[in-house]
């Protein structure tokens, strides 16, 4: 896997070659371990490093057991062949127990550092930039210009609390365990064996996990004191459990650090908490006894007590990070608590890996998605092979199917009879077509009278006295078809609220929408006013007539002309050109 280079080095036909040789030497495109982190993982191995020993346990996340883990010494995190062959143990035993990957967890305790963001950086929108930055930019949220940013992991936990100055931290630690977890990664990569690493801060998972073995319901401020073997790590939350500060003290060859009883009461005084609730938490096999008679006489007033997670076998009582690193956030977060376990839980700060894989080493690889294509793509190209082979033999099976069949011996006097037959066909279809065409149904009177009584309906204010209807040709000599010309010429008496409606009709639009009811209606073509070829006109003309006489409305009758205050003459005329489907033929039947 070594000899891939980077995708930005490579053109894109080269990038897809790569990308090939990888989906063929590698199970990156079906195994889904290869992109994921290492707590998702069936198969986990927890090392816990705190500087006086180091512990390992092996976690069935399917089964939910936990059991020893390999012995392991300083000297295997700096030896390359010990990587190697510690590797292969892992995989050996990861088949064994029927698993395909595994994920390396480890737990760091030997030390622990904070340092302060720029205090521009206040806006707790940015958080998720913030953590961002931290992985591969630290030098620019990092308040202090002397700390060098490039010799140590950083990452970035918030401070939900209200009031508080700062919206978050940042820890840091070494790389160097950085050695191991790329070895364990190469390893992996060059047996196409996923191992999945991730590096926790053991401080951070416990106080992630505090909400379990403390109450923090009560209306007093919590200080938790984690007793590491170099370091004590003291989280100070206040009354209402969100967390306002988190710093260290190294102990520096001593069981406790030198100056541990006035930091604690000077970060308290600080802070203005009143005789908080201080729980010690021993998380290593040595741990000073006389810790909690100290403080109490330091805080007379406050509960101070010692505190410990529950114990998961074979887990000691003083190592539960890896139980805790492995529980699952709730389905629903309680809503009593506080906004610091919220985000601790749901947005898992604390699982924020501190030894990655390089940004450069990690994109030599496709994404899952990349991979799926190139899968399909393979799958596609060998489909599209099997699609062409089997359209040659259809192709084929038919070429001789049809060299079988009678059709294929020409003849030629069956050839000339058809063609006869042919012609004679096709002179009784134009024999047809032309007395079709003659016999079309331009003008029928019924269908005219329709078109007349829905244009002058009953009871409508009008009185038609005479409808004159002719046809007569318009056509050019020499043409194969004859258009003509349809007039109708209505005359009679108007009331005046008939008036409207008579202007109503005397538009193109008005006169169109009657024709088309008309065509509608009667289911002659010949009144639909839409074909290109037809033009629609009408001209109404109204003037007084001369015998009207005004009468009271009961005595009168539609039958007398007396009684219409206009007469009107109404005058459409529809041409039909040469070209339309309703025009004459002018030639001889055939």
């Amino acid at each position: 896997m070594s000899s891939f280079e980077h995708p930005t080095s490579l053109n894109v036909f080269q990038r897809f070659r790569q990308a090939c040789e990888i989906h063929r030497e590698s199970s990156r495109a079906s195994q889904a371990a290869w992109y994921q982190n290492a707590l998702e993982l069936d198969m986990q191995l927890h090392i816990s490093v705190d500087g006086t020993r180091i512990e390992s346990f092996f976690y069935n996340r399917s089964k939910n057991e936990w059991s020893d883990g390999p012995a392991i010494n300083d000297e295997l995190f700096v030896d390359p062949e010990q990587i190697s062959v510690f590797a292969a143990q892992l995989q050996k035993y990861v088949r064994a127990s029927k698993g395909n990957s595994v994920g390396v967890v480890l737990h760091i305790a030997d030390e622990f550092a904070t340092a302060e963001l720029k205090q521009s950086l206040d806006n707790p929108a940015a958080l998720s930039e913030l953590r961002e930055t931290a992985y591969h930019n630290p030098g620019e949220i990092l308040d202090d210009s002397s700390v060098p940013p490039d010799q140590g992991s950083w990452r970035v936990l918030p401070y939900p609390a209200a009031g508080s100055e700062v919206i978050a931290t940042t820890i840091s630690l070494t790389r160097s365990l950085e050695f191991f977890t790329v070895g364990l990664r190469n390893y992996g990569n060059d047996h196409n064996f996923p191992i999945i690493t991730q590096a926790l801060s053991a401080p951070l998972i416990a106080i992630m996990g505090l909400p379990s073995i403390i109450d923090f319901g009560g209306e007093k401020p919590v200080v938790a004191i984690m007793q590491y073997p170099w370091f004590t790590a003291m989280a100070f939350f206040n009354e209402h459990g969100d967390l306002r500060l988190l710093r260290a003290l190294q102990h520096r060859g001593l069981r406790r650090p030198s100056n541990f009883r006035h930091a604690v009461l000077a970060t308290n005084a600080a802070l203005e908490f009143v005789d908080p609730d201080i729980h010690i938490l021993p998380l290593g096999d040595e741990i000073d006894p006389k810790l909690v008679e100290d403080l109490q006489k330091s805080f007379p007033e406050s509960m101070v007590k010692l505190t410990s997670y529950p114990v998961v076998e074979p887990l000691p009582s003083w190592l539960p990070e890896p139980m805790l690193a492995v529980q699952s956030p709730p389905d629903e977060v309680p809503e009593s608590m506080s906004q610091t376990f919220k985000m601790l839980l749901v947005e898992r700060w604390p699982h924020q890996d501190f030894l990655p894989a390089l940004r450069e080493a990690a994109e030599v690889f496709p994404t899952r998605n990349e991979m799926r294509l190139v899968k399909y793509l393979k799958h596609g190209r060998v489909a599209l092979f099997c699609l062409t082979l089997l359209s040659i033999i259809w192709l084929g099976f038919s070429v001789a199917t049809m060299i079988r069949r009678p059709e294929w011996t020409f003849n030629a006097d069956e050839a000339r009879s058809m063609q006869m037959r042919m012609g004679t066909l096709n002179k009784q279809r134009q024999t047809l077509d032309h007395w079709n065409n003659l016999l079309e149904d331009r003008s029928k009177a019924w269908s005219s009278m329709e078109a007349i009584a829905r244009l002058f309906p009953a009871k409508s204010g009008l009185l038609v006295k005479g409808v004159d209807h002719t046809v007569r040709p318009d056509s050019a000599p020499g043409q194969k078809k004859i258009g003509f010309v349809k007039e109708w010429v209505v005359t009679g008496m108007v009331r005046d609220e008939a008036l409207a409606y008579l202007n109503s009709l005397n538009t193109r639009e008005g006169i169109s929408a009657h024709f088309s009811e008309i065509a509608k209606v009667t289911g002659n073509l010949a009144y639909d006013p839409t074909p290109v070829t037809r033009t629609l006109v009408i001209n109404v003309k109204t003037k007084e007539n001369p015998q009207f006489h005004q009468m009271p409305a009961e005595d009168i009758f539609d039958g007398d002309e007396s009684t219409y205050p206009f007469s009107f003459t109404l005058t459409i005329t529809q041409r039909f050109e040469s070209g339309d489907v309703m025009a004459v033929s002018a030639v001889k039947a055939p």
